[in-house]
């Protein structure tokens, strides 16, 4: 299949997307002065703003590109957990299956930006452990959705109490028999990637890939060890090792070939914020059109270098990434 043939193809597919939910925060202002309490910066705040985060920005982009995201998971019962459940309803997205819990805060990154520079970054991550309960409705009602489901994306950003191993585990055998050839799509975390077994795509940065096995050195064979590594620990059909300013790698767990890809930079890179998120959108969307892993990855990586040469969290449709495709031709 072409480019052109996928994102036709992709048009209203329903891609079920599992993971944690996450508000991006960043205050702007001006650093005019030190602080009277202590040798730090003080920031005037003159604006704020607030994104989904996490699973919530693969959301979106599902939505804009033309499929029918079904997001699926836990937010607590918080200002940050009802703006979530508003930003979904206000975008007309499904939020039935999104639990709102008590006993657990919803994870939020903030940014303090003054002068065009970055000062600080605060993290909140879920407290604690998520309660079982909890955890359990989220299988239930992952397992539970009516209509057809074409993908699904297992998203892990390492934001603590969601993905232990029972959960991933459990859910993961629940869907292969709910959801039978349906393709699995999944973002590990590097130090739990060993539990995505027998899905049909894991997904790692090259850097996260090789911190799973402590290397620093970044060459063809410590790569294709880790490759090789991760195939045969998981038993996943194919593994993708992503790097959209050098060289993307593709290992099957059927061929000793390894597939190289280097896509050139037509623009200048303005913002890595939306890479990660544009291509799991967009391998989510090609695998629920049937696309073979290659044309999936590759269209996936021309997506995220289009994605990283816009402004920041800029969400462009399907209309625009095809023409943006063919003026590369």
């Amino acid at each position: 299949m072409n480019f052109q043939e996928i994102i036709e193809t992709w048009k209203d597919k329903k891609i079920l997307i599992i993971g944690e939910a996450l508000l991006d925060k960043y205050i702007y202002g001006v650093a005019n002065k030190i602080s009277p309490d202590a040798p730090v910066p003080n920031i005037k705040i003159e604006k704020t703003d607030i994104f989904l985060g996490g699973i919530g920005l693969v959301t979106k982009f599902i939505k804009s590109l033309g499929g029918t995201p079904i997001p699926c998971t836990a937010v607590g019962n918080d200002f940050e957990g009802s703006y979530f459940l508003q930003e979904l309803h206000n975008l007309n997205i499904d939020s039935s299956h999104v639990i709102s819990a008590k006993g657990i805060k919803t994870p939020q990154i903030t940014r303090i930006k003054a002068m065009d520079q970055h000062v600080l970054r605060l993290e909140t991550n879920y407290e604690k452990e998520i309660p079982s309960q909890t955890s359990e409705s989220i299988c239930n009602s992952a397992c539970s959705i009516s209509d057809s489901v074409d993908a699904i994306l297992f998203l892990n950003y390492g934001l603590g109490g969601l993905f232990n191993e029972q959960f991933i585990t459990t859910l993961l055998t629940r869907l292969k028999t709910v959801y039978n050839k349906v393709p699995i799509i999944a973002r590990p975390n590097f130090d739990n990637y060993y539990l995505y077994e027998d899905v049909d795509l894991i997904k790692m940065t090259l850097f996260k890939a090789l911190q799973t096995s402590s290397i620093e050195c970044c060459t063809e064979t410590s790569i294709s060890i880790v490759g090789k590594k991760i195939i045969t620990n998981t038993r996943a059909k194919n593994v993708f090792f992503n790097d959209i300013e050098s060289t993307s790698y593709l290992f099957s767990k059927n061929s000793e070939r390894i597939e190289k890809i280097e896509i050139k930079l037509k623009n200048p890179i303005r913002s890595y914020i939306a890479v990660g998120s544009t291509i799991m959108a967009v391998l989510g969307l090609a695998c629920a059109a049937k696309a073979s892993p290659m044309e999936a990855v590759n269209l996936a990586l021309h997506a995220a270098l289009y994605s990283a040469s816009v402004p920041p969290i800029e969400f462009f449709n399907s209309e625009t990434l095809l023409f943006h495709l063919n003026s590369l031709q």
